[in-house]
């Protein structure tokens, strides 16, 4: 056998390993419902919302997504599911879609819609610390106590991080790990595209502390 083929993957290549997902930090969703977008979107995001967390629920090995909260952006926000666990939560976590797929798709929204936005990423960090508090092993919380927050929404993605970045400037983000913004938009009859995401947090940030540009990967449901 060619040497070259003996050498292992290619330095690109990346293998998923065991133990890092159970240092996988808790995620907080944030949807933007707001009318009209949600009329649009709303039905096909509940079922692959439904599908993902199906199927974060059956896997077996290391869980995935250890800990998940779910908030709302419609009239006003509201938080639809504190943090649970994944793992053994299906049927809690299916309402949760449930209730989310009944919300409204029509009407008018008086409130500041990045008002809203930064209340409810105040508010699931808040969460955050009150639920490290009182969780009674180390493990509910994992990853350092720390959170990462996404927001999915249908409105344009550049004027929703010019909206967190306006809100949140001046405010403590302690614990926040990483704030995503994904832009979801309609694929012809029956579909969703995500598009494109911001990325706040990570690694190799500009000046803002966004990264921005196509996501890696972009499905249609």
């Amino acid at each position: 056998m060619d040497a070259r083929n003996r050498s292992g993957p290619p330095s690109s290549f990346q293998v998923c390993r065991p133990s890092s997902f159970s240092r996988q930090p808790p995620r907080v969703l944030i949807v933007d419902a707001s009318p009209p977008w949600w009329s649009e979107t709303g039905t096909t995001l509940c079922e692959a919302l439904d599908n993902f967390l199906t199927l974060a629920c059956s896997l077996d090995g290391p869980c995935r997504l250890p800990l998940l909260s779910l908030y709302t952006l419609s009239r006003q926000h509201e938080c639809l599911l504190p943090f649970v666990q994944v793992r053994g939560n299906l049927a809690r976590l299916r309402s949760c879609v449930e209730e989310l797929r009944s919300i409204p798709g029509e009407g008018c929204v008086r409130a500041p819609r990045g008002e809203l936005l930064k209340q409810a990423v105040l508010d699931s960090l808040q969460q955050f610390k009150q639920y490290t508090r009182h969780a009674t092993t180390p493990n509910q919380t994992n990853n350092n106590g720390s959170v990462e927050v996404t927001v999915v929404t249908s409105q344009p993605g550049r004027g929703v991080v010019r909206q967190l970045e306006a809100g949140l400037k001046d405010t403590d983000l302690v614990p926040l790990r990483r704030l995503l913004v994904v832009h979801v938009s309609t694929a012809g009859r029956r579909g969703l595209t995500l598009s494109s995401g911001w990325s706040w947090g990570g690694a190799g940030v500009d000046g803002t502390g966004w990264t921005s540009g196509p996501l890696s990967v972009v499905k249609r449901y």
